[in-house]
């Protein structure tokens, strides 16, 4: 029986709706036919034969005698003899036939078998014939009403209560449920439509909640290192009006404060650089294409080599996979170098790169054998890096992170076990 009921919801509506109307189709005939079935038997059985009558005569015969005398016979039978009973002999009643044509006969009554019924068979009768018309089309429209119910209720019912119940929790702005409905038909599928559009809702609103707290931390984090380079120039303001009207500010001294007032304008411009870079990020499209991997890597690595050369640092790159791949070569570049720029910066000698590409991803693991993230790894959600003395307001990893996001990837950070810094950068290929 589950199995039929199985099948039965797997049908497409139109299906089931066809079947359906066949099957009450077919009962409500059968259920027809047994009606009048029965009612045909009770009255046969109350009348046997309704075109039989009973004729009632007078008979005269040639000696002058009369004789009345009744008889059942059947409408439309030729008559040409008549039984007549004279009575009894012995127990035995005595009929002769008579030739109708050698006597006078005068008809005078003629009834039929339904007129000699008692009146409850009368009305048994008559209800029978009124049965026989009536409950055929109370079946029939029994069927209508039942036929419309159980498709309703096998078909649409529970679907539509679910999604009405979802619509409702979307409207409450609640998307933390799950849609689910087994069958295979178009309520089936629709539910499955709605389930994907409720988890891509989910999706886009976890996104969401989390850009606006990544940047919430971003605002937090430049909030917090503008206070140094602010209070530097406060600072050397407030000594400048204190000490120039004095005189006692040596030409050696006033050089070294306006080093220092430049070099905290430096670093208040690459705060609003980083700002301006990170609001412009939202706006990056991602540009696949069919690239070849090795020849990709290989003039980073080249690039790579001759900045680290240049910092008086070596680079060593691991074995360069080869193949062809789809991904986003400028976007990927650019993550590379500021993670690469990153460990330049701490390395203290060499900066080694890592390759691994499978069927989905390509891993690029970037590892400097610096101090590593003395301030705590910065994951997911968390406040970046305060700003060191060079000016660094330690933006670049979650710059890179968002870019990976959008090549449907991540960036994953951590300190090496041998010491150092190491951060994978994973992107989907």
């Amino acid at each position: 029986m589950e199995r039929l009921k199985k099948k039965y919801r797997d049908l497409s509506l139109r299906s089931a709706f066809i079947l359906t109307v066949l099957l009450t189709f077919c009962i409500v005939v059968a259920l027809s036919g047994l009606s009048i079935g029965a009612c045909l038997g009770l009255r046969r059985y109350l009348l046997p034969d309704s075109n039989e009558v009973y004729l009632t005569l007078e008979i005269t015969d040639t000696e002058g005698k009369v004789t009345k005398t009744s008889n059942l016979i059947r409408l439309g039978e030729e008559m040409t003899s008549l039984p007549l009973f004279y009575g009894e002999e012995n127990g035995k009643r005595i009929i002769e036939n008579y030739d109708l044509s050698s006597i006078e006969t005068n008809i005078t009554k003629v009834e039929r078998g339904y007129d000699m019924l008692s009146p409850k068979r009368k009305l048994a009768y008559r209800g029978c014939g009124v049965l026989m018309i009536a409950l055929p089309a109370f079946l029939s429209m029994a069927g209508i009403l039942f036929c419309g119910f159980f498709f309703y209720r096998q078909k649409l019912n529970r679907p539509l209560q679910l999604l009405s119940e979802a619509t409702e929790q979307i409207a409450a702005r609640n998307l933390d449920f799950h849609l689910s409905y087994g069958a295979g038909d178009e309520m089936g599928g629709l539910c499955r439509s709605f389930e994907q559009m409720r988890q891509a809702l989910d999706e886009n609103n976890r996104q969401l909640w989390k850009m606006l707290e990544e940047r919430k931390i971003v605002q937090a984090s430049i909030a917090h290192d503008l206070r140094n380079p602010i209070a530097i120039i406060e600072g050397y303001a407030e000594y400048l009006q204190m000490n120039l009207l004095t005189g006692r500010l040596t030409r050696e001294r006033l050089e070294q404060i306006a080093a220092n007032l430049e070099k905290a304008a430096n670093r208040l411009g690459q705060y609003t650089e980083s700002v301006r870079t990170i609001d412009r990020l939202d706006e990056i499209v991602v540009s696949r294409s069919r690239t070849s991997i090795g020849d990709l890597l290989e003039e980073v690595c080249a690039d790579f080599s001759l900045m680290a050369a240049g910092e008086g640092k070596k680079l060593d790159a691991g074995e360069i996979p080869q193949g062809t791949v789809s991904l986003d070569g400028a976007l990927l570049y650019r993550v590379l170098e500021n993670v690469f720029n990153n460990a330049l910066r701490y390395a203290r000698e060499t900066i080694t790169l890592s390759f691994e590409l499978d069927e989905h991803t390509l891993t690029v693991t970037v590892t400097d054998d610096g101090n590593g993230f003395s301030e705590g790894i910065p994951g997911e959600g968390s406040r970046p890096p305060s700003a060191d003395e060079d000016g660094h307001c330690g933006l670049g990893l979650m710059i890179s992170r968002r870019l990976c996001r959008k090549h449907d990837g991540r960036l994953e950070i951590s300190n090496h076990p041998a010491g150092g810094g190491m951060v994978k950068i994973i992107i989907g290929v």
